[in-house]
């Protein structure tokens, strides 16, 4: 649906004093792209107190709604005023202020869609805080509930240690909350918090410091590709994929980081939590990869199997490798580490 929202803020700004009409417009930066002017910022231009700004501001905004009761447009704002509650409720109730915004209107209107907002009387703004993102709600038993709701999901996924796919978290969620809501009402509730984010991919959902929602460093981006792709990759792939995640990332972080396949190729050699499995490519060590070279790994699987034939070892090490056969049977040469038994099966060389 499709409303005149400039139109409608400008009518309404039009008969306010002067001083009252230019303060608001700077407060909600009507006209202009971006955030608005704070308080302190507009008193120091008047010569006056931010508290006095303030005070100016709200009068304004009393002023704008007596217009509204009084206007030839009265029904044009009620139009707006229905179609914005009806779009919170439909989310149970509150909405993230920006999300909100994307929800219902062009990016150039935005400003003009915050200030009518808050000429509804049905809506309360919740101001943003230490845990909050800020957000819009019809009443007091909205918010109540989805703050609680979001306190009691940050503990569950602190208790869980790992984010967890939205559709697990949103079923158990069904299955215990009382208020039956789909998804996205669920999901709406979570966004409100600071504390909780969803990953990149819009799979997954945890806390913000969590390494696989929220990864900062190239070990914590190798870390959600590997496990997202749950296959050894090389690592210049590996490169190529956290130059997409960066993108992804941008529209969170506002921000897109360019990465040389070298330093992805250094942090993969230094950390052991990626085993090299041949060829440039790369393995998560909890996979049950081996650490070492082909006759380490050759070791390892007789270590723990006893004598094998060629072939054996051959599929045995081909499982942790990406080596060529020919390489693997190089290494069951090395009589300082192999032997044969009497059935012609190879063998840890006793020392």
């Amino acid at each position: 649906m499709e409303f005149e929202y400039k139109t409608i803020s400008e009518k309404i700004l039009k008969d306010l004093p002067e001083r009252t009409k230019t303060v608001i417009g700077r407060r909600f930066s009507l006209g202009k792209k971006g955030k608005g002017e704070t308080l302190e910022a507009i008193g120091k231009s008047y010569k006056i107190t931010r508290e006095r700004v303030r005070q100016i501001e709200i009068d304004g905004v009393k002023r704008a709604k007596k217009v509204i009761e009084s206007s030839n447009f009265k029904k044009d704002f009620e139009a707006i005023e229905n179609f914005l509650f009806e779009k919170i409720k439909s989310f149970g109730g509150v909405k993230k202020e920006d999300q909100l915004l994307s929800e219902v209107c062009a990016p150039e209107d935005k400003n003009y869609v915050l200030f009518l907002l808050n000429l509804v009387k049905s809506l309360t703004r919740i101001k943003e805080d230490q845990n909050f993102h800020a957000f819009w709600a019809i009443d007091k038993d909205s918010v109540s509930f989805a703050k609680n709701t979001c306190i009691e999901f940050e503990r569950k996924f602190k208790e869980a240690g790992n984010p967890q796919l939205i559709k697990d978290v949103y079923e158990g969620f069904s299955k215990e909350s009382e208020k039956k809501c789909d998804i996205d009402t669920f999901l709406s509730y979570l966004e409100i918090s600071k504390n909780i984010i969803k990953s990149v991919d819009n799979k997954k959902i945890g806390l913000k410091d969590s390494p696989e929602v929220n990864p900062k460093t190239v070990k914590d981006k190798i870390l959600v590709i590997l496990k997202d792709n749950q296959k050894p990759l090389h690592f210049k792939d590996i490169t190529n994929h956290i130059f997409d995640l960066n993108k992804e990332l941008g529209i969170r972080e506002n921000k897109n980081k360019k990465l040389h396949p070298q330093t992805v190729h250094n942090e993969l050699i230094r950390n052991e939590d990626f085993i090299l499995v041949g060829r440039g490519f790369y393995a998560l060590k909890d996979w049950g990869y081996n650490p070492g070279k082909v006759k380490d790994v050759i070791v390892s699987i007789l270590a723990e199997n006893g004598p094998m034939s060629k072939e054996g070892i051959i599929d045995k090490v081909s499982g942790q490798r990406i080596v060529k056969e020919s390489t693997i049977f190089l290494s069951l040469q090395n009589k300082n580490i192999f032997t044969k038994d009497e059935n012609g099966n190879y063998k840890i060389r006793e020392a």
